[in-house]
């Protein structure tokens, strides 16, 4: 795949964008199909990378996966092998999501640690306590994770100590298949952990209504789920990285296929730096902020500001009148976008968790590159704002989650080309 993006900024965008399936749900939801034997179908997942990562580690364990227009199918019929090994595992965090269902449904698994963006610290505690309430015995390494329920799983009440989604994710799926009840308490509240709820209740789950409350509770099953056939929600990310995009360059910016109530805590913010939004019933169109002020934020569990939507605020920060101040409360290394925002021309200081943005009158063109999926994403909305020409390397990173980038960016007008190698400049 190609790994250099340039990008000719300086230009409003307008037009309409349309926001894929949810490459976060959809991850977790490949991983609950291993709790059921037959062919499950996951409609509307976006072919990014980390859904082919995946792909590959359901079929080492046995798997048949087919892709038909948007929608994947997982046949889980023959499931074999237990074991994920490092090779599959090492360029993909939600890995560990098929931790819980192997060990519920097969009483054994061995996963070597996953993974993924390096964006700090993100252990995997949270999942293995799930598991050992729920009588499974956990042997780690420094390089893997050991699971056995050899008599199965059963309920448990589980005080989790941070809300982690993959951690939230696991146990509930662990947990449907665990003989009695379980609840997990002070869970993650975030709408890919709702919609997985979802997807486990139409597999025959039982959950108790009111998902996204606390505790979740959930009703054990001695026996495999059904195959589901289920439509994953939309990527709010991806939705929320484009309202960004459209506060700094629309002109106007119509974005289909989004939910507002997901995006609340951005609106909110994105209106106080000056933007315009009308809210329809699956669209938001927004008017870019003509002099943005400055805001604070700080990130934190949904329904807070998130922490996957931080560096591309930040972008829309750098040419905010004032001074931002973001302070990161999830992950401890969350600013690797301000190099390559600094080499554009903003102005940011960053000081363990916060970040301090003194706002610039506009950025320019550079040559930076993207160390993960959201700093990626940050240095290209960025660029498509600055004027001249950005040439961003190590676009493999922004691969893993936004599926057609550069054609939705065609569509709404802005210049925009992917190489191997150098490139030169886009307009004569």
């Amino acid at each position: 795949m190609p790994n250099i993006i340039a990008i000719e900024g300086g230009h409003d965008v307008a037009g309409d964008i349309h926001v894929s399936g949810s490459k976060n749900a959809g991850l977790a939801l490949m991983a609950a199909s291993l709790l059921a034997s037959g062919q499950s179908t996951l409609q509307v997942i976006p072919p990014v990378s980390d859904i082919g990562s995946m792909g590959r580690i359901c079929q080492y364990l046995g798997a048949n996966i087919t892709r038909s227009s948007d929608s994947l199918r997982i046949d889980t019929t023959n499931l074999g092998s237990q074991d994920v090994p490092d090779r599959l595992t090492r360029s993909l965090r939600a890995s560990i999501l098929t931790l819980g269902p192997l060990v519920a449904r097969f009483g054994f698994a061995n996963l070597y640690l996953p993974g993924g963006c390096p964006i700090g610290t993100r252990p995997i505690e949270e999942h293995l306590k799930g598991l050992e309430k729920m009588g499974a015995l956990i042997k780690v390494t420094e390089r893997s994770v050991e699971a056995y329920a050899p008599s199965g799983l059963h309920g448990a009440t589980i005080q989790m100590q941070t809300p982690s989604v993959t951690g939230t994710m696991n146990t509930m799926m662990a947990a449907c298949l665990a003989s009695g009840v379980t609840y997990i308490y002070s869970p993650a509240r975030e709408p890919e952990v709702t919609d997985l709820a979802k997807c486990l209740i139409s597999m025959g789950a039982t959950i108790q209504e009111g998902v996204g409350a606390d505790p979740i509770t959930i009703f054990g099953c001695d026996k495999p789920l059904l195959p589901y056939q289920y439509k994953v929600m939309e990527d709010r990310i991806e939705a929320g990285t484009f309202l960004i995009l459209g506060a700094m360059a629309g002109n106007p910016l119509a974005v289909h296929g989004c939910n507002s109530k997901y995006q609340t805590a951005l609106i909110e913010k994105l209106r106080e730096i000056g933007a315009q939004i009308d809210i329809k019933k699956n669209s938001i169109i927004i008017n870019k902020a003509i002099c943005p002020v400055a805001v604070d934020i700080q990130t934190g569990p949904y329904p807070a500001y998130p922490t996957d939507l931080q560096p591309q605020l930040m972008a829309l920060l750098s040419i905010a009148q004032g001074t931002s101040r973001i302070t990161e409360t999830v992950f401890e290394e969350r600013f690797n976008q301000s190099a390559g925002l600094i080499a554009m021309g903003a102005e940011i200081c960053v000081d363990g968790k916060d970040a301090v943005i003194s706002g610039v009158r506009e950025l320019s063109g550079s040559m930076v590159a993207a160390t993960d999926l959201r700093a990626g994403a940050s240095l290209i909305i960025a660029a498509i704002a600055a004027k001249g020409i950005t040439v961003i390397s190590d676009t493999q990173h922004i691969d893993r989650g936004y599926y057609g980038l550069q054609r939705k960016l065609e569509k709404i007008g802005v210049s925009v080309k992917r190489s191997n190698g150098f490139v030169e400049g886009l307009r004569k």
